[in-house]
Formats: C-alpha cells, structure tokens, sequence
C-alpha cells in the first residue's frame, strides 16, 4: 500500500471513529434529558425577578458541588424556567433551585446571563491532588483505560489554555458507561471555566471533525439549561460560535 493511500485510508478510519464518538455521545445526552426531566428545564427560559413582597430565600445546589442556600433580594436578576406551579432558577452566584411561580416576574426582553461555573473549577483544583480512587469511576477509568493519569489536573490545564491537556481531555469522548455519563458535563462546564477567548483558541487548533463535534455535543448540553442553547452560546462566547457554526 502506498503512503497516499495509507493516509487516506487512517483519514477514513478516523473520521469513523469520531462520527461514532460523537453519536454515542448525542444519545446519552439526549437520554439524561429524557430520563432526568428535573434536571431539563421547560420549553423557554428567561431573565426574571422576584415579585413583591421581601426577599425569598432558597435551598438549592451549586455547579460541581453540594447542597447550598441563597437569599434573593427583590430586584436581584436570574435566570428562569417557569411552569404552572414552580420555577427553576439559577442565580448569577451558580446556585440553582425552585421558586414559587407567584413568587416570579419575568422578564422576556432582558439577554440571558452567563451561567456560572466558577465553583468547578475549584473542585477541580482541590480533586486533582487527591489519589485516584475506584468510586470516582470517571479518574479511574480515564487513568486505567484511556492514558489520563489525572482527570482533574487535565481540566484545569485545559481551562488555563493547555493544548496538550485539551486533546487529552478531547481523547476521553469515547468514555461509555457510568465514567462516560460523568465525562459529558465537564465538557460544557470546561466551556464557561476556560471562557470565550481560551476556548476558541484551543478549538481553532482541533481537526474540523472535532470542531464538528463540539458544534453538535455543546448544543446537546445547553438544551438541558435553554430552549435555543445556540443563541446562549453566541451571546456569551462569539469567538467559540464563530468558529462551530459561522457568523
């Protein structure tokens, strides 16, 4: 076989690997809406405010951490998810949690705000100085099976700008099972921790089938937080939009 056929013939294999990765990764994305619908918000979401009277505090979660409260103050903004009874919400602090509908004014006509997820990032810089232990199974199986010796470290690397631990990070997209199901949200968090600039560099240096799939599994994770997760993704991260989907 001849070298130009060889290369084309890995060029092939290649890209079937990855249009296979990335099917593998739509559906189970797909299946965490299906089958987690308290995680999935409704149809549309928006910039919303308390209605009087006072403040509401609320018990709910933060983004790669535990169990926390917030008290919101009247006029303070968030984002919203409203159906008849309760709305999910998730403040500009990264708590998220559930409101009263009458406790709720929307606000249709204000952008959206940035989620955040500051707080991942330092859980990841506290975990990866732990031992890898067999319940993480997602450091386990990276470090056993995939040649990733620290998940942790890898993630905080890649959202410092790190092309080295972006393309380790890229090389765990065919991770299946439970250490797959815990892989496919750091994807969208490593996006907003390594923010618009930083991203939109490492991804101007991956192959157009890796650009490809980002295109398609980003959208596949903001559809769980937004009814049109490319407008949020164009809104706060132009340099990353322009690069997957065009201007």
């Amino acid at each position: 076989m001849s070298w130009r056929r060889a290369r084309v013939t890995a060029k092939k294999a290649k890209t079937k690997v990855v249009k296979q990765i990335l099917r593998l990764l739509f559906v189970s994305v797909t299946a965490l809406v299906l089958f987690n619908p308290a995680r999935a918000w409704s149809q549309e979401t928006v910039m919303a405010t308390l209605e009087a009277p006072g403040e509401y505090t609320m018990s709910g979660s933060i983004e790669c951490g535990g169990e926390a409260t917030s008290t919101i103050k009247p006029g303070e903004r968030f984002i919203a998810s409203c159906d008849e009874k309760d709305c999910e919400v998730y403040l500009k602090s990264g708590i998220s949690g559930t409101i009263p509908r009458n406790r709720i004014r929307v606000l249709p006509d204000e952008p959206l705000a940035r989620l955040n997820f500051e707080s991942c990032k330092k859980q990841w810089r506290k975990l990866q100085s732990q031992p890898v232990k067999t319940t993480d199974v997602v450091t386990y199986s990276a470090k056993k099976y995939h040649g990733v010796p620290n998940y942790y470290k890898t993630l905080v690397q890649a959202s410092e700008g790190d092309a080295k631990a972006f393309a380790q990070f890229n090389s765990l997209g065919h991770m299946d099972g439970a250490a797959g199901e815990a892989h496919e949200p750091d994807t969208w968090a490593l996006l907003h921790v390594a923010g618009d600039n930083t991203f939109a560099k490492l991804l101007a240096g991956q192959s157009s089938e890796i650009r490809e799939g980002y295109a398609e599994f980003l959208v596949s994770c903001g559809i769980t937080y937004f009814s049109n997760p490319k407008a949020y993704i164009k809104l706060h991260f132009p340099k990353t939009y322009a690069i997957l989907y065009g201007r």
